[in-house]
């Protein structure tokens, strides 16, 4: 069955391999990381804490996979699905031999030198070979994304786009709770050793999907028709470049870019400064990571869904301006209502409505990149816009130190309100259709 010719197979197996992203990430940073924390282990939080960070490094870096899965393929296997395949098939290689060893939490260096040599540096980034089996784990699910992702522009009809965001985004989420909710479930009864089991078993079962589908007959059936540039030898790394850099020369593709990179600095800022005031002005900590962790998790999800089918229905930049000024409307006006901030009740209630509409706004976005991104080179670009994303929480954390020293809680809002309503600016300017109006489907 090709993904080109049936929607459903296209859906089911796009969904798929996006639970099959959240299932290690909820597994690492929930399940693992609450096994490594029991007093049995004698871990201390500055032994877990690098372990569990270097499981976000490859997802910092991610873009670097672009321009190498837009220059190489298996042309037989498709453009895109062999990628997929050995990236999900490495993951579990890598995540499955953590049952070889017997003591884990040993695989913890408790020590690092003295000396400020250039191998304490490396012993606090990577602190023992737990830590770098999970990195090098993090590397493949990243690899893994970014393809899919580059199907998703590939294979994706303008129609399907925000629809099937939502869905992908929200089946994120899904993973994200199988890996910790429900792997959790199993180590607490039966083990360690069981939820590594389980985490093989699951993440083999999705990988039929791009084993069983193939992405289209002229690509795989060795087929000598209307064959695309990529398919010919004399694409190579500087074509890609190229091509990459021809794509980013239109006036939709950098304010794009620009979008990427202010989208998430509000809820950068406000993440950082929410978790520090909450837990000093009477919240627990219980408290902060049942709503964070369960309402605002479901609601996340419930956004997302809608906000795919609300992009398909209305457009994504439609969605992206009205979500926009709803989100930043909420954040000044709870800044300018003192007793917002002084209520765990209102506070609750802010903290699961912007997650909703964070949702909703994200997914639009994801839905914008994709169809303003040249499928000849979608890898790189989509993943580009994503790392600038995820480069924007980065500096909106970076900033919340500086803005918490001159201004307070409420104001804090009141600005990331305003950033978010500005970001909706250079929306209005984009034209969708310009990057294959321009150059073309490829």
């Amino acid at each position: 069955m090709y993904l080109s010719e049936n929607k459903t197979a296209r859906m089911t197996t796009l969904c798929g391999l996006y639970v099959a992203q959240g299932i290690p990430w909820g597994f690492v940073t929930v399940t693992f990381a609450a096994w490594l924390a029991q007093p049995k282990h004698n871990l201390s939080v500055e032994q877990i804490g690098p372990i569990l960070a270097v499981a976000t490094v490859p997802w910092s870096f991610k873009f670097l996979w672009g321009p190498l899965m837009d220059r190489f393929t298996i042309p037989s296997m498709g453009r895109r699905r062999p990628w997929i395949i050995f990236a999900q098939s490495m993951a579990i290689l890598v995540l499955g031999s953590m049952l070889l060893f017997d003591d884990l939490p040993g695989m913890v260096w408790t020590s690092t030198p003295d000396d400020s040599s250039a191998m304490k540096v490396i012993l606090h980034l990577v602190p023992g070979p737990l830590a770098a089996v999970i990195l090098l784990a993090n590397i493949f699910v990243s690899l893994q994304d970014v393809a899919v992702d580059a199907l998703a522009v590939d294979l994706l009809k303008e129609d399907e786009r925000g629809v099937a965001n939502g869905l992908m985004y929200g089946c994120s989420y899904l993973g994200t709770a199988i890996g910790g909710a429900g792997l959790g479930l199993v180590v607490s009864r039966y083990g360690i050793q069981a939820g590594l089991i389980g985490q093989a078993a699951l993440l083999s079962v999705i990988m039929l999907l791009p084993l069983l589908f193939r992405e289209r007959p002229s690509i795989e059936d060795g087929e000598h028709v209307d064959r695309p540039a990529w398919m010919l030898p004399d694409h190579t790394a500087g074509d890609v470049f190229g091509d990459l850099w021809k794509s980013f020369c239109l006036r939709s593709t950098l304010l794009g870019a620009g979008i990427a990179l202010g989208a998430k600095i509000g809820i950068g800022v406000l993440t950082a400064v929410f978790v520090d005031y909450l837990l000093k002005h009477g919240w627990t900590q219980e408290e902060y990571t049942s709503v964070m962790g369960g309402y605002a998790l479901v609601l996340g999800l419930c956004g997302s869904v809608l906000g795919g089918f609300a992009a398909d229905r209305f457009g994504a930049k439609r969605i992206i301006v009205v979500v926009s000024l709803l989100l930043g409307g909420l954040w000044i006006g709870c800044g300018t209502y003192p007793p917002v901030v002084e209520s765990k009740m209102l506070m609750k209630c802010l903290l699961i409505s912007q997650e909703f509409l964070l949702g909703m706004v994200a997914v639009a976005l994801f839905s914008l990149f994709m169809t303003i991104s040249w499928p000849r080179v979608a890898a790189t670009q989509f993943t580009t816009y994503m790392a600038l994303m995820n480069l924007s929480t980065t500096c909106g954390s970076y900033a919340a130190g500086q803005l918490s020293t001159y201004f307070d809680v409420q104001q804090i809002l009141i600005i990331a309100g305003l950033l978010q309503m500005a970001m909706m600016i250079p929306v209005l300017f984009i034209d969708p259709q310009q990057t294959r109006r321009v150059l073309g489907d490829a």
